[in-house]
C-alpha cells in the first residue's frame, strides 16, 4: 500500500474488514485478467508528468487500485494534483475504449448495460445535472447542446427536443442507440465537434483523459467566448471526507481513472487556461465558462493531504458503523434516526 494511506491501512484486521464491509479493494476477476495479462503484453505505460509542469517531487498514495492491479498513484508537491505516475499510450487508449471498457470488464456495471437500461439509469441520475445546466443556460429557443463521452445521451432526454441534441461517443452499439432516439451522433472525441456549442456536457469523462492539455485545448476551438456553458462533473477528493464512497480513496483509483481531482486543485487548473467558474460544489458538479483569461497555478499540496487523511479517518470510522449494523436490528437504527429527525428545528 502506499505511503500516505499507509498509517490507516496497516492493520490487517482493518483493511479485511474494510474490503467486506466498505467494499475496497476487491477483485474482478475480467478486470484483473485483462490487465494482467493482455494488456501487460500489448499495452504501454509511459510517464505521466504533472499538469502543472513544474518541477517537484510526488508523494505515494497507493500503489495499487480498488482491484489489486498495480497502478502507482500519485500527489505533486508543487500543486496538489493526484495522477496516475505512469499511463498508457495514446494508441493503446484509443484501443482500450473502442473495443474494451463497454465490455465485459466489470461484473455488474453500469458499463456493460444494454442501450435500454443504461439510458433509463442514466435518466434516473442526470436529473441534478440538467436542473443545474437549467439555471445557468440562456433564453435561446436552440440551442446546440452535446453531450462528450455521453454513453447513450440519457442527459439528453430532459432537454426540450426544439434544441439540437448531440451524443459524441466512440462505442457503437451505444451510438446506434441513440440515433433511435433522435439525437444527432459524433462518433469520437471533442476533435471530433466541428462547430461551437451553446451547452458542452462533460460528465465523469476528464478523469479519463491521458491527454489533458490536448483535450482542453481541443475544447477551447469551440467555445463561444464568456457564452459556452461546459457542465463538468466527477467524483471530487475533498468529497470522500463528507461521505462519498463512505471515506474510501481507493474506491476511486482504478486503471481508467488518470487524474483524481481536488476541487480547489480543478477550478485553479481551469482557470490556468482561461476557464472561469460559475458554479461548484466538493462533488465537483460545476458550470464553468471560458473568458480567456489565465490566473496562475497554486499550491494546494496541504489541502489535498488534509483532505486524503481526514477522508481516511471517516472511513475507519465507517467500518465500525457499518460492523455494529450487522448486529444492531434495523427497527432499532431506524427509530434513533426518527429520533434525530425529530429533534431537529426548522
Amino acid at each position: 500500500m502506499g505511503i500516505l494511506i499507509n498509517s490507516f491501512r496497516s492493520s490487517k484486521i482493518l483493511d479485511y474488514l474494510s474490503t467486506k464491509l466498505i467494499g475496497f479493494p476487491k477483485k474482478e476477476k475480467n478486470y484483473n485478467n485483462f490487465f494482467n495479462r493482455y494488456a501487460k503484453q500489448n499495452y504501454k505505460w509511459i510517464k505521466n508528468p504533472c499538469l502543472c509542469r513544474q518541477k517537484s517531487e510526488d508523494f505515494l498514495i497507493s500503489e495499487i487500485d480498488r482491484h489489486y492491479v498495480n497502478f502507482p498513484v500519485v500527489l505533486c508537491k508543487a500543486c496538489g494534483l493526484v495522477r496516475a505516475e505512469k499511463y498508457l499510450r495514446n494508441k493503446d487508449v484509443n484501443h482500450f475504449y473502442k473495443y474494451i471498457y463497454r465490455t465485459k470488464l466489470y461484473s455488474g456495471s453500469t458499463h456493460t448495460a444494454s442501450p435500454n437500461n443504461l439510458f433509463k439509469k442514466q435518466l434516473r441520475s442526470t436529473r441534478h445535472a440538467h436542473e443545474i445546466i437549467s439555471k445557468y443556460q440562456n433564453n435561446k429557443k436552440k440551442l446546440k447542446i452535446v453531450d462528450v463521452g455521453g454513453g447513450v445521451g440519457g442527459i439528453l432526454e430532459h432537454f426540450d427536443k426544439h434544441n439540437e441534441l448531440y451524443l459524441c461517443d466512440f462505442y457503437k452499439p451505444y451510438l446506434n442507440f441513440a440515433k433511435k432516439k433522435s439525437f444527432n451522433v459524433i462518433e469520437g472525441g471533442i476533435n471530433k465537434i466541428n462547430f461551437k456549442p451553446d451547452i458542452i456536457i462533460l460528465s465523469h469523462v476528464i478523469e479519463h483523459c491521458n491527454n489533458f492539455d490536448i483535450e482542453i485545448k481541443r475544447l477551447i476551438k469551440i467555445q463561444k467566448k464568456n457564452c459556452t456553458l461546459n457542465y463538468i462533473e466527477f467524483p471530487g477528493i475533498d468529497s470522500l471526507q463528507k461521505g462519498r464512497r463512505q471515506g474510501d480513496i481507493l474506491g476511486d483509483i482504478h486503471v481508467p481513472h488518470v487524474y483524481y481531482f481536488q476541487t480547489k486543485v480543478f477550478e485553479n487548473l481551469m482557470n490556468r487556461y482561461g476557464f472561469k467558474k460559475i458554479n461548484m460544489n466538493s462533488f465537483i458538479r460545476g458550470v464553468f465558462i471560458y473568458t480567456g483569461k489565465k490566473k496562475k497555478i497554486k499550491n494546494y499540496y496541504k489541502t489535498v493531504c488534509n483532505d486524503i487523511v481526514n477522508a481516511e479517518k471517516f472511513r475507519i470510522k465507517q467500518i465500525f458503523i457499518n460492523f455494529l449494523k450487522i448486529f444492531i436490528p434495523t427497527v432499532f437504527i431506524k427509530q434513533i434516526r426518527k429520533i434525530k429527525d425529530n429533534s431537529i428545528e426548522y
